[in-house]
């Protein structure tokens, strides 16, 4: 691991971080047809080092997504990572430079239970692993009519 940094203790500026966190809506297909509200996540090493990320429930457990409404208030109550168990013993990420890291998420996944009011609402994707934050530009969706 002589070549390979963590991202413990960075907090760098923007044009100086090491990982950058993106997030586009995707196309999900069901079993019924098109899932609304799908994306994916990406997560690139910037940087010239090996990035390496320990994890102990899957790599998206530092990941929350933070929803907007129409008005910038924040609706999500809750930390998209807390949705997973602990495996036996932890796991590492490694990204070599420029390597990238992909995975898809629901974009209303950290709202309330229950009925989502019709309306815009805007998406972003934080990432954050022992004081980086890697910050997505924001995603628009709108909903049509309330959905569970």
């Amino acid at each position: 691991m002589a070549n390979a940094s963590t991202l413990q203790g960075v907090a760098s500026p923007a044009q100086c971080q090491p990982l950058a966190c993106r997030l586009r809506q995707k196309e999900h297909m069901g079993r019924n047809g098109p899932v609304p509200f799908w994306a994916e996540v990406e997560l690139e090493n910037l940087s010239k080092a090996d990035l390496e990320i320990e994890y102990e429930m899957a790599v998206l457990q530092y990941l929350n997504l933070i929803v907007y409404d129409s008005r910038g208030n924040v609706v999500s109550n809750r930390h998209f990572g807390d949705r997973f168990s602990p495996f036996e013993s932890a796991r590492l990420l490694r990204l070599g430079p420029g390597e990238k890291f992909h995975a898809d998420v629901h974009l209303l996944a950290t709202m309330p239970r229950g009925p989502k009011a019709p309306g815009k609402y805007a998406v972003q994707a934080v990432y954050e692993y022992n004081g980086f934050r890697a910050e997505s530009e924001l995603v628009e969706v709108t909903v049509e009519q309330s959905i569970e």
